[in-house]
Order: structure tokens, then sequence, then C-alpha cells
């Protein structure tokens, strides 16, 4: 999983949970710049990504899905669930939708049942 979050103690606190709970994190990145340097050189399975990358970039975004399309794309945002659809549902780049609002314990069991999900209907 590629972490990609531009608040460093919230993108740690992201990363020991998701290691606790047996996810394997390949890189971190705090820009939309950084994140297409480490999609390209780790070819992560998810992208974890706040969608204000230190700003909202729906250009961006799209760049983002594009050079990972078959990598999850979870997008991590400080609005709720049904707000963040909103804004970025037309562009149908997220797999998943997390808000920052839960948490921490219950984020991680929301992104890992997701994932189980895919891995069962892709068996």
């Amino acid at each position: 999983m590629l972490v990609c979050e531009d608040a460093p103690g919230y993108r740690l606190m992201l990363r020991v949970t998701l290691e606790d709970a047996g996810i394997e994190v390949v890189g971190e990145a705090a820009s939309w710049d950084e994140a297409l340097e480490q999609v390209a050189l780790h070819a992560p399975e998810v992208l974890l990504v706040d969608l204000w990358l230190p700003t909202r970039d729906d250009d961006a975004l799209r760049r983002l899905r594009e050079a990972a399309p078959d990598a999850q794309f979870v997008a991590l945002t400080g609005l709720s669930v049904t707000e963040a659809t909103e804004a970025i549902g037309h562009l149908g780049i997220a797999d998943l939708i997390l808000s920052k609002r839960e948490a921490m314990d219950s984020l991680v069991a929301s992104l890992n049942a997701h994932l189980e999900k895919q891995k069962d209907s892709a068996a």
C-alpha cells in the first residue's frame, strides 16, 4: 500500500496502524508529485490517498489513477463519505472512500473489509 497524506503526524499514525494490522506499506507521499514518483517506483496494489494532498486537484487525482490503473484507489478525506462522494464521485476514480472522522481502528477495519471483498471477487 502507498500512503499519500500530507500531514506528517497523521501519515505516521496511518502507517503504524496499517502495519500493526498486517498491511505492508511500500511507500509514503506528501504531495501529488511524490505520489506519482512512488507509484512508478513501487507499483502498489492499493493507493490510500488524501483528497487534499495538500490541495484538492482533480487533474492530479486522475493522473494518479491513470498511473496505477489496476490498484485499488482508496480516497481518504476529512469530509464525510457522503460529502466526499458528492465532491469526487463524478471523477469515477475511487474504489472506496474513507472519512478521517472515523476512529483509526474503524477506518482500518473498513479498508480491510473492502480489500478482502476485492480478493474474494477476484478469486
